[in-house]
C-alpha cells in the first residue's frame, strides 16, 4: 500500500497538492490508479490515511475496495465508524465531516462519482482536522474523481468479461451439440458401412469356399473401402472428442489443460509433456473466458502440430504472471512456412485453425506468436492479459 508523499514536516503548498490530483500518470492496473487517487487526497488535505469504499453494482452495499496511508490509521478506519460516514455521504449526497471521540481521529467523506451517480465513497483521516484551504479541498474532490474513473473502469470491464464468457459459454453449448449430432448421425453410419463391408467379405469368402471365382479386383477394393470408412470413422471420433465442453467453470486453468494435453496422447501416437511455471496465486487473476480460450488454443496447436507437423514430441508450459499469463506449445515436427499459413498480405489464404487461434486471442485484448521453419518445429506463444481487477477487499490494512 503506497504511502503518502514525505515531507520536511510541512504539507504541500495548495497549488502543488492540485498538482499531484491532476497529474497521477497512466496506471495500466485499478488498484494502483486507485492507491494513487487516495494517497493524493489524503496528501491534499494533510490527513494521513485514505480509504475507498465501492459501491456494489450488484448488492448495493459499500465494500472497501482500496487504501493509502498510514496502515494503523487505514486498519481504525476499515474496524471503526467510517461506514456510518459513507452512507451519510450517499444519503447526503455531498461531503460529511466529523471527529470521532473514541479514537480522536478527524473524518471526512467525499462521494465518488461515475457516469452521473454515486460509486463509492472517499474516507480520509487524521489526528487533525483535514485542512479547509478551497485549493485543496478542491484537489481531494478531484482526486475523489479519479477514484470514480477507476471504479467504472473496473466496472466496465467486469461487464465485458461477463458478455464474453457468456458468448464463449454459448459456443461451447453449440460445440458440444455438434459433437452429439455428429455422433448420433454420420458416426453411426460410418459404424454401419463398416460393418456391412465386414459381413461382404464374409459372404465372399463363404461363396470362395463353395467353389465361386471371383474378380481379382473385388477384394483389393473393399480393402480400400475398408481402410477409408476407417479412416473417417477415426477422424470423426477424435472430432467428437475435441468438440466435447470441458467442465471450464468448476476447474483450474492447469486442470484444464492437463486434460487436454492426456486426451491429445490418448488419441495420437506423439508424447506431450505439460508444466506450470510463476505463482501458484496467478490462477486467481484467470476468468472464464479466458480459460475457455487457453483450452481451444491448445487443442488446436496440438492438432497442427501432429496432423500437419507429423511431431512426435510436444512441450507445453504454462506461465503465470503479474501481468498475464503466457501459454507456450512447442514441438519437434516439420515447420513451415509462417507468412503463408498466417494469412498475411500477398500470401495464399490462411489456414482456419491458425486464423481461430488468432482472432480467439485478440478477441481478449491477447497476442499469439508463432514460430516455425521447415524442419526445425514450431512455437506457438499465446498471452492473455489480467482482465478482471483484483479483489477489491484483498488489500494490506484490512485485515488487521
Amino acid at each position: 500500500m503506497p504511502g503518502l508523499e514525505p515531507g520536511a514536516g510541512q504539507a504541500p503548498t495548495p497549488l502543488d497538492a492540485l498538482i499531484a490530483a491532476t497529474d497521477l500518470g497512466g496506471a495500466d492496473r485499478e488498484r494502483e490508479a486507485l492507491e494513487g487517487a487516495l494517497a493524493a487526497a489524503a496528501a491534499a488535505v494533510g490527513v494521513r490515511a485514505a480509504l475507498l469504499l465501492r459501491v456494489d453494482p450488484r448488492s448495493g452495499r459499500l465494500a472497501p475496495a482500496a487504501a493509502a496511508g498510514d496502515p494503523a490509521l487505514v486498519a481504525a478506519l476499515a474496524r471503526g465508524d467510517d461506514a456510518g460516514v459513507a452512507d451519510e455521504v450517499r444519503a447526503a449526497g455531498g461531503e460529511v465531516a466529523r471527529r470521532r471521540p473514541a479514537d480522536g481521529l478527524h473524518v471526512l467523506g467525499i462521494p465518488v462519482r461515475g457516469s452521473g451517480r454515486t460509486v463509492g465513497v472517499c474516507v480520509l483521516a487524521g489526528p487533525s482536522a483535514p485542512d479547509p484551504d478551497p485549493v485543496r479541498m478542491h484537489a481531494a474532490r478531484f482526486a475523489a474523481t479519479r477514484c470514480g474513473w477507476a471504479i467504472e473502469r473496473g466496472h466496465l470491464a467486469d461487464s465485458l468479461e461477463r458478455a464474453m464468457a457468456q458468448i464463449l459459454e454459448t459456443d461451447e453449448r453449440m460445440l458440444g451439440r455438434i459433437g452429439l449430432d455428429i455422433h448420433d448421425g454420420p458416426t453411426q453410419q460410418l459404424s454401419v458401412a463398416l460393418l456391412e463391408v465386414q459381413l461382404l467379405e464374409a459372404e465372399l469368402g463363404d461363396a470362395e469356399a463353395a467353389g465361386e471365382v471371383l474378380p481379382d479386383k473385388l477384394r483389393p477394393a473393399l480393402g480400400r473401402i475398408y481402410e477409408v470408412l476407417g479412416g473417417a470413422l477415426h477422424e470423426m471420433r477424435e472430432l467428437i472428442g475435441h468438440l466435447r465442453p470441458a467442465q471450464f467453470e468448476s476447474r483450474t486453468l492447469p486442470e484444464i489443460l492437463t486434460d487436454a494435453v492426456r486426451a491429445f496422447e490418448a488419441r495420437g501416437d506423439a508424447e506431450a509433456t505439460f508444466s506450470v511455471e510463476g505463482d501458484a496465486l496467478g490462477e486467481e487473476g484467470i476468468t472464464l473466458s479466458q480459460r475457455i480460450t487457453f483450452y481451444r488454443i491448445l487443442q488446436e496447436a496440438l492438432t497442427n502440430a501432429h496432423r500437419h507437423g507429423h511431431a512426435r514430441s510436444i512441450s507445453v508450459r504454462l506461465r503465470f504472471a503479474r501481468e498475464g499469463t503466457t501459454l507456450e506449445v512447442a514441438d519437434d515436427g516439420e515447420g513451415f512456412d509462417v507468412d503463408a499459413v498466417a494469412g498475411r498480405e500477398g500470401t495464399p489464404r490462411p489456414r482456419f485453425g491458425v486464423v481461430g487461434m488468432r482472432d480467439r486471442a485478440n478477441l481478449l485484448g491477447g497476442t499469439i506468436a508463432i514460430t516455425s521453419a521447415a524442419g526445425e518445429g514450431t512455437l506457438v506463444a499465446v498471452y492473455l492479459p489480467r482482465w478482471r481487477p483484483d479483489d477489491p477487499a484483498a488489500f494490506p490494512g484490512l485485515d488487521a
